[in-house]
């Protein structure tokens, strides 16, 4: 099919039969009325152009409204699914490396302070006492285990 609506109408017609429909006009029209038809037409499509051109700015507004994004991404997706699946699937991957960077760059600075942080030194001397009180040398009393 050469188009749609009235330009592929239009485009079934050849120079010869446009010049046949303007010689059928002329003489049922006659030249009188034929300029004011002619004129008429081309007021109409004029409205009809001015009319169309102002709803497609109206809908594009209401398209371009933020709170219509997650429509219009239904509509694309439903478009064209195959692109906008691989969009999706490219945006998780920046997502999942952009916050493995991150974590690669936090990690090391983590780990840095605890190795940097001296061991608490134990005291000279006397070793520390255990939780069951001091410990107190073996005497002759006590019986060695086997």
């Amino acid at each position: 099919m050469a188009g749609s609506g009235l330009t592929g109408f239009l485009q079934n017609f050849g120079g010869g039969e446009i010049l046949l429909i303007l010689l059928a006009a002329l003489v049922i029209l006659g030249p009188d009325r034929l300029p004011e038809l002619g004129r008429s037409i081309g007021r109409t499509i004029h409205r009809v152009r001015t009319m169309s051109s102002g709803v497609q700015s109206q809908v594009r507004d209401v398209i371009d409204d933020p709170a219509m994004q997650s429509i219009r991404e239904l509509g694309e997706f439903a478009a064209r699914p195959r692109q906008k699946l691989a969009q999706y699937a490219l945006e998780a991957e920046a997502e999942a490396r952009s916050e493995a960077e991150a974590r690669s760059r936090d990690e090391p600075a983590a780990a840095e302070p605890a190795a940097a942080e001296p061991a608490p030194a134990e005291p000279a001397g006397d070793p520390a006492p255990t939780a069951g009180g001091p410990e107190e040398p073996r005497g002759a009393n006590e019986p060695e285990s086997v």
